[in-house]
């Protein structure tokens, strides 16, 4: 029996345009008839997971910044969370400064760049909200633990720029990728699945009773952790070899029709985008 749902966005709930389709909405709302709870789980920042919780209409409180933090916005409330130390963050701010990566800092409220470059306007069509320009080096500018930091530039230089910041900091954060090109930085024991295991308890709901749907890297942890692990087809390998169930691709409603074998499906599903 499946209670709670949770859901990666990009890649996984949304479709190529970044939208929830009809179809996948159908579904969903027939889980939350059924009594399943709903939820997004997802490595973006509180303000921009909102326009897709409310499309879904979910119904249980959001796993945010990759389980950092766990926020409930029918009652605009944080539930949960933890944060990398002013320290750590400072330190990992000025190791990648002298690396050459161009890097995002998420104090809470917004998130803050050095200076622009050419990954920062495709980063904020993706999320829908902008960033703040500083002018200065984050190393120079943090203050106060920071819920998460986000490190931007091409697979190969993100995937050696891992290695090295696991080999700099083995304690303090957890460095995981979301997209090939995207380094997420949070706060050491932090993951998706940590953070839905914390959800579930919040919720009183068993986990082997939660299905968790992923596509990336930073997911593995929550399909490792869910009663239920669900990998897209167009997942990483290491998110599929993890997993109990592959669903169809994100841009063929995969989670539709997963979620459709569950509780059923409409007769119509009218446009399914």
């Amino acid at each position: 029996m499946v209670r709670l749902i949770a859901m990666d966005l990009d890649d996984t709930l949304l479709n190529a345009d970044c939208r929830v389709t009809e179809r996948t909405k159908a579904a969903l709302k027939k889980a939350m008839d059924a009594g399943c709870y709903v939820t997004l789980a997802s490595g973006r920042m509180t303000d921009a997971m909102l326009s897709t919780a409310d499309a879904v209409e979910i119904n249980a409180p959001m796993v945010c910044f990759n389980g950092a933090l766990i926020y409930d916005k029918n009652t605009d409330r944080t539930l949960y969370k933890q944060s990398i130390s002013e320290s750590t963050a400072r330190q990992i701010a000025k190791k990648l400064e002298e690396l050459g990566i161009y890097t995002q800092t998420y104090p809470g409220k917004g998130y803050y760049c050095n200076k622009r470059s050419q990954y920062t306007e495709p980063y904020e069509k993706a999320i829908g909200v902008n960033a703040t320009e500083l002018g200065v080096p984050l190393s120079g500018w943090i203050t106060g633990e920071q819920i998460k930091m986000l490190a931007i530039d091409t697979p190969e230089r993100i995937c050696e720029v891992q290695k090295i910041l696991q080999e700099t900091f083995p304690l303090g954060a957890c460095f995981m990728r979301s997209k090939p090109h995207y380094l997420e930085i949070v706060a050491e024991n932090v993951d998706k699945g940590a953070g839905l295991k914390k959800l579930s308890e919040l919720m009183n709901v068993d986990i082997a009773e939660v299905a968790a749907f992923g596509d990336g890297q930073n997911d593995v942890s929550m399909i490792r952790a869910a009663g239920i692990g669900v990998a897209m087809l167009n997942g990483a390998e290491e998110c599929k070899k993890a997993a109990k169930i592959i669903a169809p691709r994100n841009t063929e409603d995969g989670v539709a029709q997963v979620v459709e074998e569950w509780f059923g499906s409409e007769e119509e599903h009218g446009t399914r985008g």
